[in-house]
Order: C-alpha cells, then sequence, then structure tokens
C-alpha cells in the first residue's frame, strides 16, 4: 500500500504543472443544504501561548500507515496505467475538504503558506476526474467572536478599534458563529480579512460559491487571536448534531457518506490544559469521531497534519495528540508547522487522496 500511495504520489506532482497559485474554471460541484446559521465571525480575547519548533516528520500508522516522503528532486520510473476512476468504486471526484486551522498567535506565516499551496492542491486532484465534485470547510480553533474586544471591553467602535483598525463596528454573530466546529464565514481580528465571505448562505464551500480561490482565502484566513482548541474543532465539524438537517445544523450537508473525507489540520500541537469542553480528551476520542463520521470506513479519510515540530515524529507521548492522531490514519502525511513550502506535503497528500478515492467504495 505504501509503495502505491507513494507512485500516486510522484505522479500527481508530475501532471501538476499550473504552479501553486494555479486555479481551474473546471468545478462542477454539488450545492448543499443551508445551514441553520449564517454569518457574522468568532471572537476571543485570549491568545495562545503555543510555539512551533523546525523541523519536518513523516507520518506512521498504528496500523498501515504511509510516509510524508518527499516528492521534489527525484527521477521516477514510468508509472505505468493510471487508475480508473470511472469503474463501479472510487469516489469518482466526489471529495469532502474539511480544513483545522489554529488561530495561535505565531499562525500567520503558516495561513499564507496554506493560501498559497491550496489552489494548486485542489486543482491537482480536480483535474484526474471530469466532473470534481468538492465540497471546503474552514473551521477554526476558537469559539467566541474575537471582536468583543472593539465592541465591548476596549470600546472603541465606531471609531477604528486600536488592535483591529479595520474591523467594521456593530456587528454581532450568530449562534453558529459562536459555535466551535462550526463553518467559518466571516473572520475579524488581526490578520483577517474583516469582511463576511459569500459562500451563497452556506458555510462551506461548492460549486455556486462566486470565485472559488477567492473565497477559500476568506474563510481561511483565520486570524492569529484565540485559543489553540483544535481538537476540539475537529469534534464539532464532525459531530451529528452540527451536520443535521435540522438546527443547530450549522454545517448541515457537508459531509456526504459517498465522498472522500480529506482532513487537513494546520497549527501547534494541540496540547492538554485549553479551556473547553474535550480538553482533556484522548487523541483517541477524537480519532473515532471521524471514523464514526465515514460509518466506520478508515479507508474513506485521508489525513494530512502540518502540525507541532520535528519531534513528531519520535514516539510523542499521550499529551502530543495531534501528533499521535494524524499518523493514526490509514492514509496519512504528518509534517512540521515549521515547513518552508507547504505544497510538498500537499502533493504527498493529493496522492494519497487519488489513490484513497481509486479504492473507495461508499457504504
Amino acid at each position: 500500500m505504501v509503495r502505491a500511495h507513494l507512485a500516486v504520489a510522484a505522479t500527481v506532482a508530475g501532471l501538476a504543472c499550473n504552479g501553486p497559485g494555479a486555479t481551474s474554471s473546471g468545478f462542477t460541484m454539488s450545492g448543499g443544504t443551508p445551514p441553520a446559521g449564517t454569518s457574522s465571525g468568532e471572537s476571543s480575547s485570549t491568545t495562545d501561548s503555543s510555539s512551533s519548533t523546525s523541523g519536518s516528520s513523516t507520518g506512521s500508522s498504528s496500523t498501515s500507515g504511509s510516509t510524508g516522503t518527499s516528492t521534489t528532486d527525484t527521477a521516477f520510473p514510468d508509472m505505468g496505467t493510471q487508475p480508473d476512476f470511472g469503474g463501479p468504486m472510487g469516489c469518482k471526484g466526489k471529495i469532502d475538504f474539511l480544513f483545522v486551522i489554529s488561530r495561535a498567535g505565531v499562525m500567520k506565516p503558516s495561513q499564507d503558506k496554506l493560501i498559497a499551496a491550496a489552489p494548486h492542491f485542489i486543482s491537482t486532484i480536480q483535474d484526474q476526474f471530469d466532473e470534481f465534485d468538492l465540497h471546503i470547510m474552514v473551521v477554526d480553533s476558537e469559539k467566541r467572536w474575537w471582536v468583543d474586544d472593539c465592541e465591548f471591553e476596549i470600546d472603541q467602535c465606531p471609531a477604528p478599534c486600536d488592535i483591529d483598525p479595520s474591523y467594521p463596528c456593530g456587528l454581532f454573530p450568530t449562534d453558529c458563529d459562536e459555535t466551535l466546529g462550526a463553518g467559518t464565514i466571516f473572520n475579524v481580528g488581526p490578520n483577517t480579512p474583516d469582511v463576511p465571505c459569500d459562500l451563497g448562505g452556506l458555510r462551506y464551500i461548492t460549486k455556486d460559491t462566486p470565485d472559488i480561490p477567492a473565497a477559500f482565502e476568506c474563510i481561511a484566513r483565520v486570524g492569529t487571536w484565540g485559543n489553540n482548541m483544535m481538537g476540539d474543532a475537529l469534534l464539532g465539524a464532525v459531530s451529528p448534531q452540527l451536520n443535521a438537517a435540522e438546527p443547530p445544523g450549522c454545517n448541515a450537508g457537508f459531509l456526504r457518506d459517498d465522498a472522500l473525507l480529506v482532513l487537513t489540520m494546520i497549527g501547534p500541537e494541540d496540547n492538554p490544559g485549553n479551556p473547553g469542553d474535550s480538553a482533556v480528551a484522548k487523541w483517541q476520542e477524537w480519532r473515532q469521531a471521524v471514523v464514526d463520521a465515514k460509518n466506520g470506513d478508515e479507508e474513506a479519510i485521508v489525513a494530512l497534519g502540518i502540525v507541532g515540530g520535528d519531534w513528531c515524529k519520535d514516539e510523542p507521548d499521550d499529551n502530543s495528540r495531534l501528533c499521535n492522531l494524524i499518523p493514526s490514519f490509514p492514509n496519512s502525511i504528518l509534517e512540521a508547522l515549521t515547513l518552508e513550502d507547504f505544497g510538498e506535503a500537499f502533493d504527498k497528500a493529493a496522492g494519497l487522496a487519488l489513490d484513497a478515492c481509486s479504492v473507495f467504495v461508499p457504504g
């Protein structure tokens, strides 16, 4: 399985020639059911003290995991005939992309790298399908709407707020905006767009979203102010409650039983001690929630983690929860947050996604 993953990853790297910022106009994505809550944002007056260390790591699964071996600057042999995605099996381009992004204070460079690399990642996979039917949702690591500081605590509205001069005063969150794990559609605070993102009334991107690359940048710049509750955000994003059609189904329609799930988590290690309902949750609980969301099918999940530092690969203890979570999935890539170019990691993840998609049989 590992050799198959790397072979597809190598082929994908060769096929993707448009560059990190390239986009494609051939999106044919399904629409979704409007969620229970729409637009405003999130807030927090707390900062995260987590920091990352330099280095990179490879993912190794406790079951059949895959490695994060680089696909660049290497001559690859002829890979032969590629998988036939038109047969009775395979996701046929139906993929749900879930990004869990930290709002910790160290995250601006990482968010820049994500936004530079993600369009190439998605278009690389898109190029393999006649019809690419995707959903893209971003959730951040903080529950509260950050701009309470401008509106109330330092009370500088309607004048420009010192800590976020571009914040438009007089805006207030919906229930979903203050629900951890709900799709992010209005980022406010330092290093955010400070504008609502046009997702057509949904909390995730579909074919009907105007200007998909711009929409992704809007939702992915979650900012650099808040807690680093990435595990809690993941639990919420895949929970039956938030994915239900009825309230509080903020993410209604995002997760589909017949779609491959590509999970990407980017941020410092989520250590115990952060405030939250599952601050002491074990990483195994997070993993089980994701597997349950895919009806128990681990092969329907591809996990990419750009988290922590080089120490992630050195048998981390149970307190290093993201370092344990990501490589526990059979199809996984684990890299350090200080990776210079996220494009390499995304190329590897694209290879795993294509491989997993080719054998995926919806339950």
